[in-house]
């Protein structure tokens, strides 16, 4: 994405202040407006025309200038350290044929001072977002701990300049950014690994918040449909374990991608069970909700306690019941088409009489909905309360149990 043209300034402002700084610091600052700080003024300028050519591409970052920037500092201050010794070995040596020349006038210790800027700019350049995320301190730090490595150089070549000595500073050069780079690369696993703990233990919280709804909605669900949705949430919550363990993922972003994406996709499951459950108890709810608490029957007279009307149960609901499909999803399994007495059973109140069942299955056998079988049987007299009667047909001696 481009980068806001205020940030841009702010950031130009602000090198061209650091690079000022660095020339007083080292003594150069009356040699400014000359060409004797060319070089300085090079890297300078390039990097201006670096940030001014490229703040409006959609591909550059806010980082990568920054990242730009501190590199194009390391490099001026070790120029700006160069010049000021060179300048203070030649003043000292007026008058004397003895060590007049600097490390950068020999090829081989040259050679070292090259390629330790080069390796600094390639550390700072890959780690630039860890650094700039670094507290101030510890920024000044590993600041310090490259420039130290610039200045090594050059104080043994003062100790003594020969080939043999320049071998022994390369190696010392080497470790010590070795040691540096491996500090920030550390520092950016650990980063990279936390992220993915709190990824991880985000993903944990989704999971429970989703058993929570469903153990709620379960009066909902077929005992079938209650192990499958158990089973689905201890597979996910191995995926999490799995997924805040792997040390592979801090390495590879699409893997890490793959895996929370399937988490989702298991979650999104989840959630979709249960918006089915929600509605399948919310109807349940209702009808058999309008059925407990006092109710109202009318009675016809009885002869010695017996009912007048033979096979026909003498009370009614007095209300006409709840419509029990009101709310539930088009299409949800066990509602439609022929169902099992027990599936049935479970759709219905604990203590519901078995000839309410037994009529109802023979409905819904023949192709009637739940709806229509349940309102059928309670037409015909075998209600949720009709637990003296045996549903058969005809009055014959078929009991459907």
């Amino acid at each position: 994405m481009a980068v806001n043209p205020e940030y841009a300034n702010q950031l130009l402002a602000d090198f061209q202040n650091e690079v000022e700084g660095i020339i007083r610091t080292n003594g150069l600052e009356h040699h400014m407006g000359t060409s004797n700080l060319a070089q300085i003024d090079t890297v300078k300028d390039n990097y201006i025309s670096t940030v001014m050519n490229t703040f409006t591409l959609p591909t550059t970052s806010e980082g990568e200038l920054k990242a730009e920037m501190n590199a194009a500092i390391m490099q001026i201050k070790s120029m700006a350290r160069q010049q000021s010794r060179s300048e203070a070995s030649t003043i000292a040596g007026i008058g004397s044929t003895v060590n007049k020349m600097s490390p950068a006038d020999s090829g081989q210790w040259n050679a070292i001072i090259s390629d330790a800027g080069h390796r600094i700019e390639k550390i700072c350049t890959m780690y630039a977002d860890q650094i700039n995320n670094m507290p101030k301190a510890l920024r000044a730090r590993i600041d310090d701990d490259m420039a130290k490595v610039l200045d090594a150089i050059n104080d043994a070549y003062n100790a003594n300049p020969s080939p043999g000595n320049a071998q022994i500073v390369a190696m010392q050069v080497k470790n010590s950014l070795d040691k540096i780079e491996g500090d920030l690369a550390e520092a950016s696993k650990a980063l990279l690994k936390a992220s993915i703990e709190s990824m991880a233990h985000q993903k944990m919280t989704q999971l429970q918040e989703k058993e929570i709804a469903l153990q709620s909605v379960e009066p909902g669900m077929t005992k079938g449909q209650i192990t499958t949705y158990r089973n689905l949430a201890k597979e996910i919550k191995e995926l999490i374990l799995d997924l805040g363990k792997s040390n592979y993922l801090v390495y590879d972003k699409t893997i890490r991608g793959q895996k929370i994406a399937i988490i989702d996709q298991k979650l999104a499951i989840l959630e979709n069970l249960r918006v089915n459950a929600a509605g399948v108890a919310s109807s349940l709810s209702g009808y058999f909700g309008s059925m407990g608490g006092t109710r109202r029957v009318r009675g016809t007279a009885s002869i010695n306690g017996i009912g007048t009307t033979i096979g026909m149960n003498t009370s009614q609901i007095s209300a006409a019941p709840k419509n029990y499909r009101k709310g539930v999803p088009p299409g949800f399994a066990g509602f439609a088409g022929k169902m099992s007495k027990d599936d049935i059973a479970q759709k219905h109140a604990p203590g519901t009489a078995q000839s309410h069942i037994d009529a109802m299955h023979h409905y819904m056998s023949q192709g009637m909905s739940f709806n229509d079988a349940h309102n059928k049987a309670n037409a015909t007299g075998f209600t949720p309360q009709s637990h003296s009667k045996t549903f058969s047909l005809g009055g014959g001696a078929y009991p459907f149990r």
